[in-house]
């Protein structure tokens, strides 16, 4: 619970996560324990990547209005971009330069300039995290891990 004063979290959900919420009862109590201490959110790139998932146009629809109104809204801007550069380049450095898709490097960077923790059930934010320490991550995989 946060007081007065407190910043509540920022939960930014990647769909790895998102994928398994209806169909995995585990992930779901898991991220309603997160809504629960602070606000989960969204960014133009976690909400394109679960139109991606949409099987025709009425799913994306419905994913559209879900992302646009169930979730809180984490903004891009030029900071944001350079930091894409800066965690492409600190992966190189660790000899992992190929070891996170670019979505996953713009969520980490959208994660990072909003001080949110990226929700995710998806390796390559931990291998992100070992490039840039100042990434804060929360891997929920599923039961059947």
């Amino acid at each position: 619970m946060t007081t007065p004063g407190d910043r509540p979290y920022l939960y930014l959900l990647d769909q790895s996560v998102m994928s398994h919420f209806w169909g995995k009862p585990k992930v779901k109590h898991a991220v309603k324990q997160l809504a629960v201490s602070g606000f989960l959110c969204a960014c133009t790139v976690t909400m394109d990547e679960a139109r991606f998932s949409a099987r025709n146009k009425s799913d994306l629809a419905v994913i559209t209005e879900l992302y646009g109104s169930a979730f809180h809204w984490l903004g891009g801007n030029e900071t944001i971009d350079d930091r894409v550069a800066d965690i492409r380049s600190a992966l190189w450095s660790i000899g992992a330069g190929r070891g996170a898709q670019t979505t996953d490097i713009q969520i980490a960077a959208v994660a990072m300039h909003h001080k949110a923790v990226v929700v995710h059930n998806d390796t390559d934010f931990v291998t992100i995290q070992r490039a840039v320490p100042e990434l804060r991550q929360l891997r929920i995989p599923p039961e059947d891990e």
